[in-house]
């Protein structure tokens, strides 16, 4: 049997695999910078860079809710709303899907003292189309502004400016038509078996269609956070292409008015809303699994980077090993392969903390590496189950 020794001298086939492990990680490496990189920069510049917008010129706004009929967590919103620091008219719109005395009355007691709520219902009894975008349409159509600003009962508002922060970015001009907010999850609500798995996913996720966003490809948003103008609604007649599936208002019907000259990116702590419940399990598969389904109708979206990263890391990880197997007991390639494997998991740490902490997410460490190699899986596992699963995707299941 022969003894390990280290020798400089690597057959061909070694180097090669190598070589491949490295530019592997290479590429790894400009897509962090130019994605990861990229949302961190954008979110650290809206914190230090404040926009130079006198009063005067903010455009009135029309805040459309759409409840389900919570009326305890639409009554913390409404009052997150109602007290907004906001130097131009604003109203805001409730509308509730079908009947609730409790939505009735929860908005009641708050219109006394704000003559700038209102509140409308979707009639009961409507079949295959889609309640949700009903609803929508109903207070866009209802609003009074030029501005539709959008969000839901399961956002919770916790700064007085994020009117402000959203709206700053629409000029008199009318050159923005859609900025795109994004919504956090808090780490602490969630304690259950996979939070960790679950941050990780959310973090990566939210990479994904923001940085495209940044770089001037937006074909997406969050329904908690989101405004366009009513004109645009209107040019693009709303949700008619749509209306036959359950959900879409915030992929499909953004990717059809979104382009790279009309639309804005906010991520400033002011403008960044609380996801109610965001990291449930039952909830957040339910939301990624809508995704999954809606996305397949967009033509305009990142299809290769979401699981490349994991990819890449995997080939480097098996070029490596196999460049260590062939040379052996020569430990000199297995040596290199094991300072590119650590150096990739460092920059795996790096990069994905550094996209937590900007996005308000759970720190993680250790476990990133892990999340990050196998991400390519749980996506397949995903797309698969949005196929084939129990989910509502169209109006009449």
């Amino acid at each position: 049997m022969n003894s390990v020794y280290f020798s400089p001298t690597m057959s061909m086939p070694a180097m090669c695999l190598l070589l491949a492990s490295f530019l592997c990680i290479l590429f790894l490496a400009a897509i962090y910078f130019f994605r990861v990189r990229n949302v961190v920069k954008y979110r650290a510049k809206a914190d230090s860079e404040r926009p130079d917008i006198a009063d005067a010129d903010y455009l009135p706004a029309s805040v459309v809710v759409y409840s389900q009929g919570n009326a305890d967590m639409l009554s913390e919103l409404l009052k997150d709303l109602l007290a907004q620091d906001y130097p131009a008219a604003y109203e805001v719109i409730v509308v509730n899907d079908g009947e609730s005395a409790d939505v009735r009355d929860t908005v009641s007691m708050l219109r006394a003292a704000h003559s700038n709520l209102y509140l409308t219902f979707t009639p009961e009894g409507v079949v295959n189309l889609s309640r949700k975008k009903l609803a929508l349409t109903l207070g866009i159509k209802a609003a009074r502004y030029d501005v539709a600003v959008l969000t839901t009962p399961s956002a919770e508002i916790r700064s007085g400016h994020w009117l402000r922060r959203i709206m700053g970015n629409f000029d008199r001009e009318g050159k923005t038509e859609v900025v795109l907010g994004f919504a956090c999850i808090d780490p602490d609500e969630d304690d259950t078996l996979g939070k960790r798995r679950r941050a990780f996913d959310y973090v990566a996720d939210s990479c994904r269609w923001l940085g495209v966003a940044i770089a001037g490809k937006p074909f997406r948003g969050t329904e908690y956070n989101i405004a366009y103008r009513k004109e645009a609604f209107m040019r693009n007649k709303g949700f008619a292409q749509t209306l036959n599936l359950h959900s879409g208002d915030d992929d499909i019907f953004i990717s059809e008015i979104a382009r790279r000259h009309n639309t804005a990116v906010e991520l400033s702590e002011e403008s960044i809303v609380r996801l109610r419940h965001g990291n449930h399990p039952r909830f957040f598969m339910e939301r990624v699994l809508r995704r999954f389904f809606t996305e397949k109708f967009i033509r305009r979206r990142p299809r290769i980077l979401t699981v490349l990263t994991g990819w890449l890391q995997l080939a480097a990880i098996a070029a490596g090993a196999g460049s260590a197997v062939i040379s052996a007991p020569n430990m000199q390639p297995t040596a290199i392969a094991a300072v590119l494997i650590l150096l990739m998991f460092a920059l795996d740490i790096y990069a994905w903390r550094s996209a937590a902490r900007a996005l308000k997410s759970r720190m993680l460490f250790l476990t990133i590496p892990w999340f990050s190699v196998t991400y390519p899986f749980r996506h397949a596992l995903r797309r698969v189950r949005s196929r084939f699963g129990r989910l509502k995707k169209y109006t009449w299941d």
